[in-house]
């Protein structure tokens, strides 16, 4: 093999290399250099619409010359600018055939980009591609080199034309990667304005992501707290509630249907836990996981949530009272002591409430209770 096809191979591996991993993109620069004879190498966006320039990686550049660059480039008098025709990909650019292409042959060097920018750097011959367009985004990679080199010849310009093939497909992949992390970007930006705790929890209770408001809740300590990573409780009472309330939304859950709400009420936070549904994917096993709101309710006046449970579902005043108790935190026992009634009523209550409700569990039940009676209530916003 010889060593342009050496440095070629080099060159192709680094690309798909960076896709994943930018540091590679080391690699990959050093390898068109060698095969190019070139000074500078570039990988870099035009944004027409901003007249801005969005550097991907570029090498032989000092900062100062990138951050000039649009202030030169972007002018009526740049013939790079007038031959969109050349901004594609499947064609490979050179100076000579932009300025065939316009007819002008002293149309580069008349112009502030090159008298400006490419002159003072001793850069003047110049051969690229154009892996990608979209929607006023133009993604080029140029190589620049000095007079004395001289242009680049038919041999190099094959070479970049077999190169552009593979460097086509890599950097849609570079956009598709790019467009999904920009989507967590932005979700994980609105999570971070919406003032209820939010979190995402694996089987373990590690967790996986919160935003801002839940991070607050949590480092304050208030009925929860991160230890080691993973949502706890202060209190081994309150744990012990917690893991059962864990393992219910995950045991099974990853190709089910999302289930009901499930719910805690801990030292007056309130938490709330709600299965997520695992996308199927060929490469990746289904992990179960959980999404959990953090807040604290801004109690509703007893008499106004007694009507409202009474209307929703029926309930008398005995029952109203303990459904009331029960969000206050604590098990059934505690629930029957501040509800005024025996253990042994509570229990036969709590049956009645779960008839009423449509609900199965103790958490499912104050989850649903939390939402009907903060519905027309705010929560308290931090």
């Amino acid at each position: 093999m010889s060593r342009p096809d050496v440095l070629m191979h080099r060159a192709t591996e680094a690309l798909y290399d960076a896709v994943i991993d930018p540091a590679a993109w080391d690699d990959a620069m050093r390898a068109l250099r060698a095969l190019f004879h070139s000074r500078v190498e570039a990988l870099y966006c035009l944004d027409l619409r901003a007249r801005a320039l969005r550097p991907v990686r570029i090498e032989g550049v000092d900062r100062a010359h990138i951050k000039r660059f649009s202030a030169s480039f972007y002018l009526p008098d740049n013939p790079c600018l007038k031959t969109p025709e050349l901004h594609r990909p499947g064609v490979v650019r050179t100076e000579e055939r932009m300025l065939a292409h316009l007819g002008d042959p002293a149309a580069l060097r008349r112009s502030t980009y090159f008298n400006e920018w490419l002159r003072p750097q001793g850069l003047a011959h110049t051969m690229g591609i154009t892996p990608w367009v979209q929607e006023g985004l133009v993604l080029n990679f140029s190589l620049l080199r000095e007079p004395g080199r001289g242009s680049f010849g038919l041999a190099e310009q094959r070479r970049l034309d077999r190169l552009a093939r593979h460097m086509e497909r890599a950097m849609r992949m570079v956009v598709k990667l790019d467009t999904l992390t920009q989507r967590c970007s932005d979700s994980t930006t609105a999570l971070d304005r919406i003032e209820q705790g939010m979190a995402v929890l694996d089987a373990q209770g590690a967790l996986l992501q919160a935003n801002q408001a839940a991070l607050r809740l949590l480092a304050r300590g208030k009925g929860f707290c991160l230890r080691g990573g993973r949502l706890a409780a202060r209190e081994p009472q309150d744990q012990a509630r917690l893991d059962a309330l864990l393992n219910a939304c995950t045991a099974g859950s990853t190709w089910a249907e999302p289930l009901q709400p499930a719910a805690l009420v801990v030292q007056g936070l309130v938490l709330q836990m709600t299965p997520l549904r695992s996308t199927r994917s060929v490469f990746v096993s289904p992990q179960a996981a959980v999404l959990v709101s953090l807040s604290e309710p801004l109690a509703p006046p007893v008499a106004q949530a007694r009507e409202t449970l009474a209307a929703l579902f029926g309930l008398t005043g005995a029952e109203a009272r303990l459904a009331l108790s029960l969000m206050d935190g604590g098990g059934l026992r505690e629930a029957a002591s501040r509800a005024r009634m025996s253990y042994a009523t509570a229990r036969w209550y709590l049956k009645i409430l779960f008839q009423k409700t449509g609900s199965t569990r103790q958490s499912e039940l104050i989850a649903l209770l939390v939402r009907v009676t903060q519905s027309a209530w705010p929560l308290q916003m931090h």
